[in-house]
C-alpha cells in the first residue's frame, strides 16, 4: 500500500514538472513570435531588434522584482519604457507602434465588453 501511495505520489510531482516546464517553453514561443510580429509590422532592423528584445528582458526582470509595488510606479514604469521605445525606434516606426497599441487595446475592451454582456446574460 505504501508503494503504491508513494509512486502516485512521484507521478503526480513528474506530471506537475513537466506542465511547468511546457507553460515555460510556451511562453518563450509567445515572446519569439511577439517580436518576429514587431519586426514585421514596424519594419524593424536587426540591430533595433536586438534592443527591444534587451528592453524587454530588462522590463521583464523589473516587473518579477517589483509585484506589489502601487499604480502610480507601475504608470511611471510604462512611461519609461514608452520613452526608451520612442529611443530605439524612427518616429515612423514610433507613430505605428503606438496606433498598434492602441487597436490592441481597443480590440481588449470590446473583448471585456461582451464577455461582461454573455456573463450578465448567463446570470439573468
Amino acid at each position: 500500500m505504501k508503494k503504491l501511495i508513494l509512486s502516485a505520489a512521484f507521478l503526480g510531482l513528474g506530471v506537475f514538472g513537466f506542465a511547468q516546464q511546457t507553460a515555460t517553453a510556451d511562453m518563450t514561443q509567445k515572446k519569439m513570435e511577439h517580436m518576429q510580429k514587431m519586426k514585421q509590422d514596424l519594419n524593424l532592423s536587426d540591430a533595433q531588434v536586438a534592443q527591444l528584445k534587451a528592453l524587454h528582458e530588462a522590463n521583464a526582470a523589473d516587473r518579477k522584482e517589483n509585484m506589489g509595488t502601487s499604480k502610480a510606479d507601475k504608470m511611471q514604469k510604462m512611461k519609461q519604457n514608452e520613452a526608451e521605445m520612442q529611443k530605439i525606434l524612427t518616429p515612423e516606426q514610433f507613430k505605428k507602434f503606438q496606433e498598434l497599441k492602441a487597436q490592441k487595446m481597443a480590440e481588449k475592451k470590446e473583448n471585456f465588453k461582451s464577455r461582461r454582456a454573455a456573463d450578465a446574460a448567463t446570470v439573468k
